[in-house]
């Protein structure tokens, strides 16, 4: 898979296959349907539409991994991601307009393939109602250059401001509505601090990756991500779904959360010294490179088996291990070689030149243990 921008980092897609496997063993049968509990594993699935942050942290780190000392091309770079994104996209998009018994108008529709789709609530009564978060993805592409400008131009100091005016407007939304769960949950209102985060990573990762590299460092970021979720599920009395979640001030603040959380999960996880078994990794990086097949079709697969087999649920993670997850797996493939990767072959270089503001930012890190293989982020 060819990239003209970067060199391939073949933990990042461990990561994203990560973030899939949280969203969908949430959406299989995570929330809601389960009991709290202090177990890890249904702690973190319990919460795993927290894989969504994990996605937007990633997105803003590896653009600006990619920008860092360049100038990047406008428009070649909205093409790019307009490549990567919209092909699957607007696939699903028509399914999902198919599916809804022909109660979609033109305008709708016309929404829906926009990058504006997580507006309004059709999505959410659809067979795809997860669709959204490409949305949001692609109101930040639309917005990332001029953030990566600005960072070079003005230095960390504006992604502070940014996430701190993001906190401030969902501040004044609590006070005004006396709830903020959906502008901080499904719109960029909340997600920007996420990818905003994910940017800061990128310059923690090139010039202090040692405060990151040691085994310890992974074990203490880990324990934190579940400390945090804990928390976020007791306070919650269970989540987004919780009892006492609508109304709860903890959602001015738990996007930003959440996203240092896994911004020190991914420093950590990345910058590791060990290596795991050829095999482990490259079956991990296979699946991290269909991630985004993975997210878009595994909605109306786990609804699929859920109807199906109802009885799935009594072990419900055997049956998602080895039969669920090994279907979205084989559709997911399929959709990757069908759908996505055909369009590859359009993309185009979007860096102009090397930026002499961001090659202040950045300080490149010769130890970086970077694979020669070639990213299908971009």
């Amino acid at each position: 898979m060819i990239s003209k921008n970067t060199a391939y980092l073949s933990r990042l897609d461990h990561l994203r296959f990560f973030a899939a496997l949280l969203v969908a063993a949430y959406h299989f049968h995570g929330g809601p349907a389960l009991v709290a509990s202090l177990n890890p594993l249904t702690v973190f699935v319990k919460e795993g539409e927290t894989g969504v942050s994990l996605f937007m942290v990633l997105s803003g780190f590896i653009l600006t991994v990619i920008a860092s000392g360049k100038e990047l091309d406008y428009k070649k770079f909205v093409y790019n991601r307009f490549i990567r994104i919209y092909p699957l996209y607007l696939t699903m998009i028509f399914l999902a307009a198919y599916a809804s018994n022909r109660t979609v108008d033109f305008l709708q529709f016309l929404q829906l393939i926009s990058p504006v789709a997580n507006v309004g609530h059709f999505m959410g009564s659809t067979k795809f109602p997860h669709l959204w978060t490409i949305a949001v993805e692609f109101q930040f592409y639309l917005i990332f250059p001029f953030f990566v400008g600005f960072l070079a131009k003005y230095g960390a100091r504006y992604i502070f401001g940014v996430v701190l005016l993001a906190l401030s407007v969902r501040t004044m939304l609590f006070i005004r509505d006396t709830t903020v769960i959906d502008a901080a949950y499904s719109t960029i209102v909340g997600r920007i601090d996420q990818f905003c985060v994910g940017m800061m990573m990128a310059l923690i990762f090139r010039t202090r990756s040692r405060l990151f590299s040691s085994p310890i460092a992974l074990i203490i970021s880990l324990v934190g991500a579940y400390l945090w979720f804990v928390f976020f599920s007791k306070i919650t009395l269970g989540g987004y779904y919780g009892e006492a979640s609508a109304y709860n001030p903890i959602w001015i603040i738990s996007p930003t959360i959440e996203a240092l959380v896994w911004a020190g999960v991914a420093l950590a996880y990345l910058q590791q010294k060990w290596q795991m078994p050829r095999f482990l990794d490259t079956s991990l990086c296979y699946l991290g490179g269909i991630s985004f097949s993975m997210y878009a079709w595994h909605f109306p697969i786990v609804q699929l088996f859920g109807r199906l087999t109802p009885e799935l649920s009594v072990s419900w993670y055997w049956s998602f291990l080895f039969v669920v997850l090994p279907a979205i797996i084989a559709v997911s493939s399929l959709s990757y070689y069908i759908i996505e990767k055909p369009f590859f072959s359009l993309r185009t270089s979007y860096v102009k030149k090397p930026s002499q503001s961001l090659n202040g930012l950045f300080v490149e890190n010769n130890s970086l243990e970077v694979s020669k293989q070639e990213s299908a982020q971009n």
